[in-house]
């Protein structure tokens, strides 16, 4: 349709204003009239004090994520529901995303991967950008509506966070102590089979174990890995962890030993009198508070300083 020409506007209208530079502008940002007495140099620092304010006031973190948003205003509501959900902001821009704001967004991919991200509200994004931020692994999320890309975000996160804990799963041992089943001693040697109840914390797959004595002779600790435990049944059922009191009929585990060359014996190294425990490490324990902090309960916990005592752990 054909557009009304006027020579002054007022209340609430929707204007095309054509004008050379026009691609520099920020959408969102004030526009003000030079009138004849008015200084040109200082109504453009005043417009682009809009600018630096947001900047200014953005609690921009050293690890976080970047975000991008069509204008002004946008902007400022993104930023602010970002604070209310304690997602950290490492920079901002305004318009649409090209090769450049990528570059910049890709420092977090040695800082931080998890925030290596782009929250991008109501933008266009170029095409070489996109292609350069799949090409380094920016994650780059794009919506219309602010709950969306958070939505995004989390689910994102979300499946990092699993990801790393699979890969990081043979490194986190959960504390526990257990104690044997009396006459429940199913093989004595590698697999050690035995049937045990836990007293205190969680027996999970793959947990390595051990026994802690006292050196008759030299009265020192001396430390026993008895393998890792591969396989648990209750009922004959397997299963996968076993908390305390969890069940009342006990739990069956076979223990692998890896170094052949030392294999530890029932009746030996230890017996049905010996405590066993999870085998923790200062790097194992590291794992835990890094990656596993939500599961981490306050008797998990207590249990961790329980052994950090008894293995020595610093």
């Amino acid at each position: 349709s054909a557009y009304v020409h006027h020579k002054e506007i007022k209340a609430a209208m929707g204007v095309k204003i054509t004008a050379p530079g026009l691609e520099k502008t920020i959408a969102g940002s004030r526009m003000l009239v030079v009138g004849p007495d008015d200084d040109e140099e200082e109504l453009m620092e005043e417009v682009m004090t809009d600018i630096a304010q947001l900047h200014d006031a953005v609690a921009k973190q050293p690890r976080g994520v970047w975000v991008q948003a069509s204008t002004l205003g946008s902007l400022e509501a993104l930023l602010e529901f970002l604070r209310t959900s304690k997602i950290p902001v490492f920079d901002i821009n305004i318009g649409p995303v090209h090769k450049r704001d990528v570059t910049r967004a890709s420092t977090m991919l040695e800082k931080a991967k998890e925030y290596a991200v782009m929250l991008c509200f109501d933008v266009k994004i170029d095409k070489d950008a996109q292609e350069m931020a799949d090409e380094l692994g920016i994650k780059v999320f794009t919506a219309d509506i602010i709950y969306h890309l958070f939505d995004a975000f989390t689910a994102h996160q979300a499946a990092l966070t699993e990801a790393r804990r699979r890969e990081l799963a043979p490194e986190a041992v959960f504390p526990c102590v257990l104690k044997m089943v009396r006459d429940a001693v199913f093989n004595k040697r590698d697999p050690i089979i035995i049937g045990i109840d836990v007293v205190e914390g969680q027996l999970r797959l793959n947990t390595p174990v051990c026994v802690v004595r006292t050196n008759a002779t030299t009265q020192e600790r001396e430390i026993t890995v008895l393998g890792r435990v591969v396989s648990m049944e209750v009922n004959k059922k397997p299963v996968t962890c076993v908390k305390r009191g969890d069940t009342n009929a006990g739990v069956a585990i076979r223990i692998d030993q890896p170094n052949h060359d030392h294999l530890k014996t029932y009746g030996r190294h230890f017996d049905e009198n010996d405590l066993i425990y999870s085998r923790i490490t200062r790097a194992s324990i590291d794992v835990l508070k890094t990656n596993f902090r939500d599961e981490l309960t306050k008797e998990t916990v207590a249990v961790v300083a329980k052994l950090k005592r008894v293995l020595g752990v610093e």
